[in-house]
Formats: structure tokens, C-alpha cells, sequence
């Protein structure tokens, strides 16, 4: 009973200490209510997160799923299959209706063909959606599911399979698991000792607050700031509140927060003993991050940076470890070994002076490299750059900061893995082509080691600078759904010259020709500067852009074209006669011109957030954009004007399966209906007639329209795209702006994304809807008139899309 009164005599004396230090600074009144506030804050805080048994395993840890996956006719049953085994379906040997869950069966012709189907399809959750058991049937014809009956024989639009685990924490296995925890019995010595060398040296001696420390520190940074002595700030939060900060609190510099943390580190330390204290915070503090996952423990920290059990660590080991939390980006043994080599010299010089270490030891260890040895399957993950994608979108989420990894979140994104894996195999297989392309075209390429044969080694090839890379990024239009990102042609962790950087999202880079269709949408939006019939003067032509300054934009080839329908215009990509449509346009109250304007304001409507400049030379693709950017425009196109902005995370629920977050981007009416399809057929002609007609070579069959892209000196290759259901757009280049690929977009980018289009896209085959607004005439090709009957040769006939009331009216006069 004294022992408790003397206790929290103690603690008041705590926490009245800590209101008399602020009472200094600022003020009776204020300095109470915050107390008095913050107290009320934390009181209620449950400490039932920080009690587990010796032999539980800690499960709040972070699980990341992919989309739904949707099965519907034309889809293709080797996609299905293989769908079927990634859920690990297990197939029956003969071919019978299926009695257990989880199973299927296949009926063959005589060629060995699949023809039928029976899957007894899994129960799973989802948010909004539970699914029980149930069994369908499936037929199939020329490789593609004609039909799909329930076992009622009742003909069914679809079926869903379950979302796949995409990423949660892993073993040196690569199996997910929860993760272990680690008794402190368990840890070595030396571990303990250089973690309280360097974060709380009177970790035995305080009581959740060290006084001193903060006393010391304060004195030292005092004479930091007054020139006395050099080094770098100090800190004084103990290991104590470092825990609360992990478990319960952000980590935002305020200092009601401070308040707060230095309360519950008090709460805390009655509650719990020392030993009970160290071991949960050894459990639980942020050790950086291996590929696209936060790394954990030192458990976790032990096996994926040194492949090892934390027991099994030698010294300088630990005090790398322990050399981490101060800042796990600065100080990563992964992306800053000679940062973390000397941050680990730091901590065994302070284990020295402590007394844990001998100057032999000291001596011994200093010396020694940093070295990381990862396992070989983790070095390139699948997905990894959406998945960093997906972190860098959750942590801008406000109602999760300081609770992602440590509340069982479950986060349900909107990738499909396995248009993932044919965008991936897209990217590796053309970049492979277009290596030895290089080779025989540069000398400098041509001495570089085999990219496939090196990529394995850390230190056998820099994929940074040397390199070729893309960027890929897959839209569903209707939703703005991600459903494959490919940030670069591998997410490698093993090298100091770390992958991470994701060009579909963060690369800026001029898009070319690709960004034209934005220019004809401008100028065809209501009331129209142009039709897709209108007759523009290609020749050579310039304008002052400044003082003393004219622009003097170049065909391709040096050719020119004379006069011709803004249809040809597009198709061929005419740089002079697409900048005089955007330019010669009535002046408007800015004194520039109509067709500039509607351009810069349409791209805003689109989605590009990045700023173009207000120059003619936007018309040809100058600024940068991200890919991101420009294919969310492009979906605006396929899904009928309407704008959905692109997201990656769809829900998050927490481990009970309440839905914390739903992610449903508002639908925005960017784009009149009509002019948007009015930009689809025109970009049909592109893929059909013009540059884009590569595609249809390569075997593409699905109605589908898009434009490619190439910068004037060939450093950026681009092609943006769509069918009816799926948008995708590929960048191609180095990430040296200054290095050119020599490759136009029709060949450096063009043939990953029919690669991907042609093995990726699923459902029925649907051509885009056709408005009310929209009417189609026939007129000669040349002249953008009406037919005159039997004057107008067939073969210059084609059938034009006009919004209604804007289609020409004259007869073509060239053939009478």
C-alpha cells in the first residue's frame, strides 16, 4: 500500500515537474490547460495492445490485397487457369462435378483443349461483398469463355474470385507470417547494450521522462547554437516514448503531442516492467524499409538485411541496428551504407565510453563494412513500385497516420496481379529487344554487360544511369482504377544505386506527339474552333515567341503536306499543321491566343496537374508529365468525358473488418460526351491508319485508339492508349534527360503496349458507345467535304464523326 501512495506521489511529481518547466515559457493558464487536455487524451488510451503471452505472435501488422478479380465472357480460360492456380484451386485428374471448395475440373476435345469447366468456387470477404461457396460452370470455345451457368443451370453475367495477398511482413522464406516475437532472453547482450547506448543511456534509472536528459541535452544545444561546440542537435525522448510514439501516437513535432507523449511514456512505466518495456520497443521500432515493406523488429531487421536470426548477430551488427531509429531513411544499411557505417561507429564509440565494449572490440568492429546480404528471391519483387505507390498514398492518409503498422490494418488496392505480370514481362521483353538494338547502333551501349545476365549481381550493372527504363501505368476508365504499374525494369534492393524511383508516377518527361490529342480536344470542344474535317495549310511556318525570338517547328522527315484534314493531321502527326491550328485562333482578353487557352484550361480538366507552359510549343508535347497524368487524360476519352481520378488503395479495414476508408473518386463531367468520342475516332484512325498502326500488325484485334509520342532529339519514346474497358500508357527512355534512344514512340513504346493490351485485356469485345450528339457523314478524305454521289472516288470516301450541327454542309467540288 505505501509502495502505490509513494508511486503516485511520484508520478505527480512527474507530472508537475513537467508543468514547471513549461510554466517558463509559457504561461500559468495555457501551460495547465494543455496538461489537463492532454491528460484527458491519453487516460482512456487502452495499454491492452502492449500484452501478449511468450509464445503469441505479433498479428497487427499491415496486409495489402489486390482488386477483385471479375471472370465474364471473352475473357481467356489459359488467363483463368493460371488465375486458378495463383489462388492455389487445386484440379480434379478426371473431369467430374466438383464436391469440395476450393476445387475444378476440365473437360478437353480431342486436340487437347479446354471446352469445360467446373470450379466449386472459394467463400472469401470483401468490403461490401461476402461470397459464399458456389459452384459454375463454363464453356468454352476457341480459347475464350463463351458462357457461365450457376449449378441451377441459370446463365450468369459473372463470377468473382478472391483479392490475393500482395504483400504483408515475410520470413526469410518469402512466406507470409505473422510476425515473431522475441523475447528479450532471446536478444544478445550486445544488442540491449548499444540500443541504450545511443537512444536512452538511464533507461534503468528514469521513470518514463529522463529529467536529466533533457537537461543535458538542452545545454547542449545551447552551446551548439552559440558556436561552443560542434556536432549535431540532441534529443532526450527515452525508449519509453519512443514506444508510445510508435504504438499510439504521430510523430508530429508539436508540443501538445510531447505532452501527451511524455504522460502515457508515465502511464506506461507503471504498468509495465523495464525488461517488459525494453522488449516490446525492440519488438516494434522502425528499422527502415527492405524493397516496398517497413521493416519492423529487430527480428525482422536481423533477417532481411543480414539474413540471419537476431540472436545470431555479431557486434557490429547490432550497433548497426541500433545506429537506424535516429532516422531509418538517413541511416539505412540498404540505401546509405557509408551513412550507416558511420552512424554504427557512433553507437560502438558510445558502447565504449558506457563501458559494454572493450577498446580491443571497439578497434576490432570499427573497421568492418557494412555489409547487406539479402536473399536472392527478394531481391526484385513483383509490383513493388505499386506497392511503394500504395505507401506513399496511405501515409497522406490523416486518419491513419501513426497507425499503419501496428492495428492489423487490411488494405484492398486496385491492382490485378496478373495484368501486373504481363505488363511487367511487356516492359522486360521489349527493353530486352531494344538493348540489342543499342548495340549495334552505339558504341558506348555496345560495351555494357548483358542487363539479364548481371541483374543478379549488385555490383555487375548500374540500371540508373546506363540503362533503358519505362514506365507503364494500366487504367480502368470507369472507375480510374490502377490495374498494373511498372515503374522500371526492376525494383532491385541489394545495390547502393536502389531502384525505387517510379517513372510512371514521378518522371517528368516532354510526352511529344502523345500530347496532340490533347490540343485537338481543346480545339474541338463546344463551341468548336475546328471538326475533325477542317483544312489546315501545312508548310513552312514560324512566330515570335520573344523578343528577337521565333519558333520555327519541323516535320518529321522535313516534309510538308499542304492542305489537309485535321483527321491526317493527327494520324501523321503533322508537328507545323497541329501548332498553327492551336495558334492561328482568335486573340482573346490575355492577348493570347483562343486555341492556347482552351489547351492549358482542357488539360486541367483532364487531370495534368503539372504546369505547361503557355508557349506554342505546348501543342507539341513541351513540359513535362508523368504518365500517370496522361493516361488518366486519355481514359477521360474512353469513358465518354466523364474524368475519374486514378487511385491504387480502393478500402481500408481494420482487423475486425470495419471499413475506415473508402476510396471513391467523384465522377467529373471533364469533356463534352460528343467530343469525346470525336477524340476516340479520331485516334481509331491513328491505330488503324497512321503511327499507332504498328499495334494491328502485332495482332491487336479490339476496337482501340491512341497516339504516339516522340521529343524532337529522341530521348523520350511514348504511347498512350485505349480500348473500351482499359487505358494504358507507356514511357520509354533513360533517365538521363540529356540521352537520346534513338527510337520514335512507335517503336520504343508502341510495342509494350500492344504487347500488354493484347495479353491483358479481358471481357467481351465492345466497340465505345456512340452518343446522341454525334452524327457521321461521308466525305471525301481530302477535301473534309461531303460525298458528291458518283463524282467522289470509294476509295476517298470515309464515313466522319460531327457533333450535330457542326458537320459540313457543302458537296466536295474537287471531282466534277
Amino acid at each position: 500500500m505505501i509502495k502505490k501512495i509513494l508511486r503516485g506521489i511520484l508520478t505527480l511529481f512527474l507530472i508537475a515537474t513537467i508543468c514547471v518547466m513549461m510554466l517558463m515559457f509559457v504561461g500559468v493558464g495555457f501551460v495547465g490547460g494543455v496538461v489537463i487536455k492532454s491528460w484527458d487524451s491519453i487516460d482512456h488510451i487502452d495499454l491492452g495492445q502492449l500484452e501478449y503471452r511468450e509464445v503469441d505472435t505479433w498479428k497487427q501488422h499491415l496486409e495489402v490485397y489486390s482488386s477483385l478479380c471479375t471472370v465474364q465472357p471473352g475473357d481467356s480460360i489459359d488467363f483463368l487457369l493460371d488465375k486458378l492456380k495463383r489462388l492455389e484451386y487445386q484440379e480434379s485428374e478426371e473431369f467430374i462435378k466438383p464436391s469440395v471448395v476450393g476445387q475444378y475440373s476440365v473437360g478437353r476435345d480431342e486436340q487437347g483443349q479446354p471446352e469445360r469447366l467446373w470450379i466449386y468456387l472459394q467463400g472469401f470477404h470483401f468490403p461490401r461483398l461476402d461470397r459464399e461457396p458456389y459452384q459454375v460452370e463454363l464453356s468454352v470455345v476457341d480459347g475464350k469463355i463463351e458462357a457461365i451457368q450457376n449449378d441451377d443451370g441459370e446463365k450468369i453475367d459473372s463470377f468473382d474470385l478472391r483479392p490475393e495477398l500482395l504483400n504483408a511482413l515475410y520470413d526469410r522464406k518469402g512466406e507470409a507470417e505473422a510476425r515473431e516475437i522475441v523475447t528479450l532472453v532471446q536478444m544478445p547482450d550486445t544488442l540491449l547494450q548499444a540500443f541504450l547506448a545511443v537512444e536512452d543511456q538511464r533507461f534503468y534509472r528514469h521513470w518514463g521522462v529522463d529529467f536529466l536528459g533533457i537537461l543535458r541535452a538542452s545545454i547542449h544545444n545551447a552551446q551548439l547554437y552559440l558556436g561552443q561546440v560542434q556536432g549535431t542537435l540532441q534529443g532526450a525522448s527515452t525508449v519509453t516514448q519512443q514506444l508510445t510514439r510508435n504504438i499510439y501516437l504521430t510523430r508530429e513535432k508539436r508540443l501538445l503531442r510531447k505532452v501527451k507523449e511524455a504522460l502515457l511514456a508515465v502511464r506506461i512505466e507503471r504498468k509495465f516492467s523495464k525488461d517488459e518495456i525494453l522488449e516490446r520497443y525492440l519488438n516494434l521500432i522502425n528499422l527502415g524499409r527492405y524493397g516496398s515493406q517497413e521493416v519492423l523488429g529487430v527480428q525482422e531487421a536481423a533477417q532481411n538485411y543480414f539474413g540471419k536470426n537476431v540472436w545470431e548477430l555479431e557486434l557490429h551488427e547490432c550497433a548497426t541496428l541500433a545506429g537506424i531509429p535516429k532516422s531509418p531513411t538517413r541511416y539505412s544499411p540498404v540505401r546509405h551504407p557509408d551513412r550507416s557505417k558511420e552512424r554504427r561507429n557512433l553507437v560502438l564509440g558510445l558502447m565504449l565510453k558506457a563501458g559494454f565494449i572493450s577498446l580491443e572490440e571497439h578497434d576490432t568492429y570499427v573497421q568492418k563494412p557494412v555489409v547487406i546480404e539479402v536473399p536472392k528471391s527478394a531481391q526484385g519483387t513483383g509490383g513493388s513500385h505499386f506497392l511503394e505507390y500504395v505507401h506513399e498514398q496511405l501515409i497522406e492518409i490523416p486518419e491513419l497516420e501513426g497507425h499503419l503498422y501496428n492495428q492489423g490494418l487490411r488494405v484492398y488496392t486496385t491492382i490485378d496481379p496478373s495484368m501486373q505480370e504481363i505488363a511487367e514481362r511487356a516492359v522486360a521483353d521489349h527493353l530486352r529487344e531494344l538493348d540489342n538494338k543499342l548495340r549495334g547502333r552505339s558504341s558506348r551501349y555496345r560495351n555494357l554487360p548483358d542487363y539479364d545476365e548481371n541483374k543478379n549481381n549488385p555490383n555487375g550493372i548500374n540500371p540508373i544511369t546506363n540503362y533503358l527504363q519505362a514506365g507503364l501505368i494500366a487504367l480502368e476508365p470507369q472507375t480510374g482504377h490502377i490495374k498494373a504499374m511498372v515503374g522500371g525494369r526492376d525494383f532491385y534492393i541489394t545495390r547502393q544505386e536502389i531502384n525505387f524511383f517510379n517513372r510512371s508516377v514521378h518522371a517528368h518527361r516532354q510526352p511529344g506527339s502523345s500530347f496532340k490529342p490533347i490540343v485537338f480536344a481543346a480545339l474541338l470542344d463546344l463551341p468548336p474552333l475546328i471538326t475533325p474535317a477542317t483544312i489546315v495549310r501545312d508548310e513552312a511556318w514560324s512566330i515570335n515567341v520573344g523578343t528577337r525570338r521565333r519558333w520555327r517547328p519541323r516535320n518529321y522527315g522535313h516534309r510538308y503536306y499542304g492542305d489537309i484534314t485535321a483527321r491526317r493531321v493527327l494520324e501523321k502527326s503533322i508537328n507545323i499543321a497541329t501548332a498553327r491550328m492551336m495558334w492561328e485562333t482568335r486573340i482573346e482578353e490575355n492577348e493570347k491566343p483562343a486555341g492556347l487557352n482552351r489547351t492549358l484550361a482542357i488539360a486541367k480538366r483532364l487531370g495534368i496537374e503539372a504546369n505547361l507552359p503557355a508557349y506554342p510549343s505546348v501543342a507539341l508535347g513541351a513540359g513535362g508529365l508523368p504518365v500517370i497524368q496522361m493516361t488518366g487524360a486519355y481514359s477521360v476519352f474512353a469513358n465518354g468525358g466523364v474524368r475519374r481520378k486514378p487511385i491504387g488503395v480502393h478500402y481500408v479495414e481494420d482487423q475486425y473488418g470495419n471499413i475506415l476508408i473508402e476510396n471513391q473518386p467523384p465522377a467529373e463531367q471533364a469533356l463534352d460526351p460528343g467530343v469525346a468520342y470525336l477524340m476516340t475516332h479520331l485516334m481509331k484512325g491513328v491505330i488503324n491508319n497512321g503511327t499507332g498502326r504498328r499495334a494491328r500488325v502485332m495482332g491487336l484485334e479490339r476496337p482501340a485508339a491512341g497516339k504516339t509520342g516522340t521529343t524532337d532529339n529522341y530521348t523520350d519514346a511514348w504511347f498512350v492508349g485505349y480500348i473500351q474497358n482499359l487505358a494504358a500508357g507507356v514511357w520509354v527512355g533513360f533517365n538521363d534527360h540529356q540521352q537520346k534512344t534513338t527510337f520514335p514512340g512507335a517503336l520504343g513504346a508502341l510495342p509494350i503496349w500492344a504487347r500488354f493490351m493484347i495479353e491483358g485485356a479481358r471481357g467481351p469485345v465492345k466497340d465505345f458507345d456512340k452518343p446522341a450528339n454525334v452524327v457521321f457523314r461521308s466525305v471525301d478524305k481530302n477535301t473534309g467535304l461531303l460525298k458528291y454521289e458518283g463524282k467522289c472516288p470509294e476509295e476517298d470516301v470515309i464515313k466522319e464523326a460531327f457533333i450535330v450541327g457542326y458537320e459540313p454542309k457543302m458537296l466536295c467540288n474537287a471531282h466534277r
